[in-house]
């Protein structure tokens, strides 16, 4: 009998899968990397023409991200809300000294120092969206929100512009090599449990995320695609100088 109880212990602790991120989080996340990275990619040099619109075209696609995960990091899933990850002091030293004893705690979702680098590289998003709304870029374009500034003063923005351009890069850079070297440790392919959302657990206790409908996410979409519609209608090109 005391056998029998132990393989059914053993079996309890057989790791399984759980949900932890909603579609609507995971589809934000993806968006994000791809409007970023492209972004950062365009802006190199003097982007004119073409370039230049991609480069436009992204950044209003990060403001519209950044403006939906604000809203969904209070409605949305149970760990998509901001309560649930943003840590205070003592849960950031607590997962930080198990780090440095390689033996980290498993989360559910993000980790104490996961989930503050996140809200670093929001905070920093923020930032740059902002700057590009009231600069005028090297080339004349400016933003729908340029013509606040004397002429001096968003030129001086845009300098700004490129150099955040640089610091969220390397802090997604930071961010790509936690998560990495969290997968080492655990075993576990966390980029790949960013895109099912869902991730492995021993925990007896743990449970799948409480669902949460896509749909919720719907009227907020329309919201935002309305206000994509004001940016880009108050959005000044610079003259090409190429035929592309």
């Amino acid at each position: 009998m005391a056998d029998r109880s132990s393989e059914l212990g053993a079996g309890e602790r057989r790791p399984r899968t759980i949900a932890v991120w909603d579609l609507p989080t995971r589809v934000f996340k993806w968006s994000l990397v791809l409007a970023v990275c492209i972004a950062f990619l365009v802006s190199s040099g003097r982007p004119e023409g073409l370039l230049f619109l991609v480069h436009i075209a992204c950044g209003y696609a990060v403001i519209l991200l950044l403006l939906f995960r604000l809203v969904w990091g209070f409605v949305g899933g149970q760990h998509a809300r901001f309560r649930s990850f943003v840590r205070g002091w003592s849960g950031v030293r607590a997962y930080g000294e198990g780090l440095l004893r390689l033996d980290p705690p498993r989360t559910a979702g993000h980790n104490p120092a996961g989930g503050w680098m996140i809200m670093a590289l929001l905070i920093t998003l923020c930032a740059i969206v902002l700057t590009g709304l009231l600069a005028e870029g090297k080339t004349g374009g400016t933003g729908p929100l340029s013509a606040v500034l004397p002429p001096a003063a968003a030129s001086f923005v845009g300098g700004i512009h490129g150099w955040l351009g640089d610091l969220v890069m390397a802090l997604a850079g930071v961010h790509v090599a936690g998560v990495l070297f969290e997968s080492l440790l655990h075993r576990e392919n966390l980029i790949l449990a960013m895109i099912t959302g869902r991730k492995r657990t021993s925990d007896p206790n743990a449970a799948d995320a409480r669902p949460v409908s896509p749909w919720r996410a719907a009227p907020l979409v329309v919201l935002l695609a309305i206000l994509g519609a004001w940016l880009v209608a108050g959005t000044h090109l610079p003259p090409a100088t190429r035929p592309w």
